[in-house]
């Protein structure tokens, strides 16, 4: 009879491993195991000692390797890389490695292209020109206009030929540029012209350029900027707070350079009552014409930085001048030597009297033509290259006087 004692190991082939050793206390537990086996009256054997487990047999090829070379080397390139970074932080003259570009965030394209003369072409100015004509005769037919309020010496012959006598839409000029009357007549004006002129094999295309591109949304602006042109001489016409209010300014504010004519003269030896016209004089605005209130704010934040308000002026009123484009640098010169009169009376005048309002001026100009007959000394000879010469249309919409004024110019 054979008997099987699972704390004796067996005697195993020749690839077995190693029986373990076995302590003496645990030789003598298997010994009475093996009796009780024999004789199962025999009382119960105790448990069997801990006996260790074998440890795992593994190749000797698969032992890891007890040279320290490869930590070592490795440790000496953590450290020379330590004495590489503590060198560039205390040289700046070390030479960087290769960094890492950062990928550019793509520019959205701009809705403009034309919206504003500054930085453009010749043959885009040229362009321009026409465009604005364009938009500006398609917004007189429109709204049946047959000469140009800007003006009242516009003569009739200078009126679109394709006008109606009766409006097909009107401006609501009691709102901004945003009203959805008006907004409907820019898209109107916009979509007529650019399907008229934004393709070069059209036969409606008309423009000196071929290859000078514009917007849809150019289109519109022009036709916004000769909203507020008309908006501007409607409000006169038409309110009678504001007519009164200006014809108030021009006639009693003594700090007004329409009222430094006499100190002027004085001071310079010449009438400066020809740069005087109310048209001709810069625009004074307090605000964009739009109803973003957050548009209007920040404008005036600007203002009041720039006027350099104490903490006791935050209410004062601060306008923007916003000059004619069409104006050269000796008419500018005259507008600056008014100004300068107007700030030393303003400065000479008692806290308790003084006027509560400053003017500033960003270097903002509007692109309307000049209204009126001009003369010669007023225009800017670069401006009419670049936006009237060669513009048949605009060439014969200027007027001009053929002498200055003595004291101006050539005179």
């Amino acid at each position: 009879m054979a008997y099987y004692n699972s704390s004796v190991p067996t005697t195993g082939g020749p690839n077995d491993p190693q029986p373990p050793q076995l302590s003496p206390e645990q030789w003598a537990h298997a010994y009475r195991q093996f009796q009780y086996q024999l004789n199962p009256q025999l009382p119960t054997p105790p448990p069997p000692p801990h006996l260790p487990l074998p440890g795992p047999v593994i190749d000797p090829a698969l032992q890891p390797s007890q040279d320290t070379s490869t930590d070592q080397r490795l440790d000496a390139l953590e450290r020379e890389v330590e004495l590489l970074r503590a060198e560039k932080r205390t040289n700046p003259e070390t030479p960087a490695g290769p960094s890492k570009k950062r990928r550019k965030k793509q520019q959205k394209p701009s809705l403009y292209i034309l919206r504003h003369s500054t930085g453009l072409s010749k043959e885009q100015n040229r362009v321009r020109g026409q465009l604005m004509k364009k938009v500006k005769t398609e917004g007189m037919r429109l709204t049946g206009r047959t000469t140009e309020p800007d003006s009242e010496a516009d003569d009739e012959s200078d009126s679109p030929t394709t006008h109606t006598p009766h409006p097909v839409m009107s401006y609501n000029f009691a709102a901004t540029v945003e009203d959805p009357i008006n907004v409907k007549i820019f898209n109107r004006i916009a979509d007529l012209i650019w399907t008229e002129q934004h393709d070069p094999k059209s036969a409606t295309f008309s423009l000196a350029h071929a290859d000078v591109l514009f917007t849809r949304e150019d289109l519109v602006e022009f036709a916004k900027t000769n909203f507020r042109s008309w908006k501007t001489k409607w409000r006169g016409k038409n309110d009678p707070e504001v007519a009164q209010r200006q014809a108030k300014a021009a006639q009693k504010d003594p700090e007004s350079e329409s009222n430094q004519g006499p100190e002027y003269k004085k001071k310079f030896k010449r009438d400066p009552i020809c740069v005087l016209e109310t048209d001709w004089m810069s625009d004074e605005i307090s605000g964009p014409d739009t109803d973003d209130e957050d548009t209007k704010a920040d404008h005036r934040r600007r203002l009041v930085k720039a006027a350099r308000l104490g903490p006791l002026q935050q209410n004062d009123d601060v306008w923007e001048v916003v000059r004619p484009g069409f104006q050269s640098l000796e008419m500018s010169e005259t507008k600056d030597d008014l100004d300068k009169i107007v700030k030393e009376q303003r400065d000479n005048k008692p806290k308790r009297v003084r006027g509560r309002v400053t003017r500033i001026s960003f270097g903002n100009t509007h692109d309307r033509l000049p209204a009126g007959t001009i003369y010669p000394f007023m225009l800017s000879q670069s401006w009419y290259d670049e936006h009237i010469e060669g513009n048949e249309e605009l060439e014969n919409e200027m007027k001009m006087y053929t002498k200055d004024p003595k004291g101006f110019g050539d005179s």
